[in-house]
């Protein structure tokens, strides 16, 4: 696995850890499932990440002084030695100790107990509407909905405020306003995750049913946070500051800290992925957040094009 010299030790928030590729959902915009294909129709493929260099992840992340570990794939809560790996990263000293889910083994809530004994203080849970049919549909199985909203209200009911991440595609962002409410009044939510579709793995299959315009998306986005702000924290992801006006500083993706991605073949820092891949117009030169900005996806550029770009004087 080669090193990336562009992360720099006083700038990483954490390292997540690619652990599985191995899911029980198959998303309509999965950034993963082509390593999850592979997993299913090939016996070469190793899809589970072994356990000894999981661990030297882990040691990295504290030797490099990040903030913690996030442990994604794939569904990380398929491993059985998941238990095993948060424990080791608790021992070691690490505050931040991530799960990243579609949340339907949280349905057991003994299980839910484990994760919460064993040291995760982050569970980032994927619920993209509140609607049980439209998300049944993004995910690709039938009963996720249920089977994630029980888990969200188990862990709940042990004490622990979950962060929910919604994906926006064609299917869900126009009711987002609905669905923020919903998540409000029925979870104890800590923090919600505004992301933009990305046009990786599933969603290269047909990518206009999936990707809307990032400019009808930015409105409802600024509703949302309007919604929740004064109780959970927000964050936009994969979007720019002059389609969310008023809602610039939630933008994660400017100014943030950056993130080690350490897959089974490959590493890479989040930010420097992000200024490699994105695009700008004219227009961006004469905007006050030109220096911060890397801009949209070049493939989301070639798409749908840059003309929705504006300047923010």
């Amino acid at each position: 696995m080669g090193k990336n010299k562009n992360v720099k030790n006083d700038s990483l928030g954490k390292v997540e850890c690619l652990i599985i590729f191995k899911c029980n959902c198959r998303c309509i915009m999965c950034s993963t499932g082509m390593q999850i294909d592979r997993s299913i129709n090939s016996r070469d493929y190793c899809a589970v990440k072994p356990f000894e260099e999981v661990i030297k992840d882990i040691d990295r992340a504290k030797k490099m002084n990040a903030r913690g570990v996030a442990f994604s794939g794939g569904e990380p809560n398929l491993r059985k030695d998941l238990i095993l790996l948060i424990k080791y990263a608790k021992t070691i000293g690490l505050r931040h100790i991530e799960v990243q889910s579609n949340g339907r083994v949280y349905a057991y809530k003994k299980y839910c107990q484990r994760l919460v004994n064993g040291g995760v203080t982050h569970f980032v849970i994927s619920l993209h509407s509140y609607i049980e049919e439209i998300h049944d549909k993004i995910m690709g199985a039938p009963g996720t909905f249920k089977q994630t909203t029980e888990g969200i209200r188990n862990l709940n009911s042990l004490g622990v405020k979950v962060n929910i991440n919604i994906v926006l595609t064609k299917l869900n962002y126009s009711t987002l306003e609905e669905h923020v409410k919903f998540l409000m009044k029925n979870f104890d939510i800590n923090e919600i995750r505004f992301t933009f579709v990305m046009l990786e793995g599933n969603t290269c299959d047909n990518p206009r049913a999936i990707v809307p315009h990032m400019s009808d998306v930015g409105p409802h986005i600024c509703k949302g946070i309007d919604i929740a702000k004064d109780k959970a924290s927000c964050f936009i992801y994969n979007m720019v500051p002059c389609l969310v006006p008023g809602c610039e500083k939630y933008i994660n993706d400017m100014g943030q800290l950056d993130t080690l991605l350490i897959g089974p073949d490959f590493e890479a820092s989040l930010d420097e992925e992000r200024k490699g891949k994105k695009i700008k117009s004219k227009e961006c030169e004469k905007c006050k957040y030109d220096k911060i900005c890397y801009g949209i996806w070049k493939k989301y550029a070639d798409l749908y094009g840059i003309s929705e770009l504006k300047s923010v004087k």
